[in-house]
């Protein structure tokens, strides 16, 4: 993606060359993180739906944000990989556009399903005589619809705001088109104030967990849902990390209009990508009742 507004402001360095070795470099990281996050959430998603008994809340918004994982993992990640092979984009500007919406898609649908996650525990630790209130099923299903239409529309708002001109192939290149301003837009509310408000509720649930195991011997529930709550700020951490060092990169680059090198670029996007394959990994192997279903499901039939 490129934040300029004009193909003649397009930095040169955008389009200029990957070496060889640095290419197939490139396309190797791309291919393993592929392979992995399809086959990761795959698991994580079929043993949620199979086992009736993790059909929790907190495991529908997990199964949500596996699903946007698949499909990054399917969709977006093989483009560069074939971008990488053969050093050029030849499919034009309807599979570009395809492409670069779904990318620009990805970053509000990763924090909408951590800001719900977070949310969902925050109510379960400090209120949890109330979550059943304000997360039904229907409210949560609603969340998640509304999540999506949000993200779809933040994907393709370049393209309501510039028109199909916003998708462009230059010189073999694949990009989007959208203003200083969106890009500013981009990372303060998709990024920034979302990150702001989840330390902050984090904080008040570390600080109370703190407060109650100094008063009283904590119930069976309560270190249920605070251990839930661990589990999920780990996902936090892992979404901060790799895409904290997309943003700070991608930022410094637009603020500098292009100056980073192509292979500096590049190797961000593999950053980024790296939280569709921990995403899994985290969650399947830190929650006890996740893990030992997965188990199961894997060693049943070889027995």
């Amino acid at each position: 993606m490129i934040t300029n507004n004009s193909l003649l402001r397009i930095p040169l360095n955008y389009v200029s060359k990957l070496t060889p070795d640095v290419s197939t470099r490139l396309a190797v990281c791309f291919i393993l993180i592929s392979i992995f996050g399809i086959i990761l959430n795959i698991i994580l998603i079929f043993v949620i739906l199979s086992e009736k008994k993790l059909r929790s809340i907190t495991n529908t918004y997990i199964v949500n944000m596996a699903i946007v994982d698949l499909l990054i993992a399917t969709t977006v990640v093989p483009f560069d990989i074939d971008f990488m092979l053969r050093g050029n984009y030849p499919y034009g500007t309807i599979l570009c556009g395809f492409k670069e919406v779904l990318f620009l898609f990805t970053l509000p649908s990763s924090v909408l399903n951590l800001m719900l996650l977070t949310l969902e525990r925050f109510v379960s630790v400090f209120l949890p005589f109330k979550r059943t209130r304000y997360f039904l099923r229907r409210i949560v299903l609603i969340s998640i619809l509304c999540s999506w239409i949000y993200t779809i529309n933040f994907g393709l708002y370049p393209i309501y705001a510039e028109g199909p001109s916003a998708v462009r192939v230059f010189q073999k290149t694949c990009a989007v088109i959208f203003s200083f301003e969106f890009g500013i837009y981009f990372i303060s509310v998709n990024f920034i104030f979302p990150v702001l408000i989840m330390i902050g509720l984090y904080f008040s649930l570390f600080l109370m967990a703190f407060k109650y195991t100094k008063k009283s011997k904590q119930s069976n529930s309560f270190q249920r849902n605070l251990k839930i709550a661990k589990t999920i700020f780990l996902l936090f951490i892992n979404f901060l990390v790799f895409w904290g060092s997309f943003i700070v990169l991608a930022m410094s680059n637009m603020l500098c209009n292009g100056c980073h090198s192509r292979e500096k670029t590049w190797i961000g996007n593999v950053i980024n990508y790296c939280h569709i394959v921990f995403n899994p990994l985290i969650y399947g192997l830190l929650n006890e009742s996740l893990r030992k279903a997965i188990f199961r499901k894997i060693y049943k039939p070889l027995c």
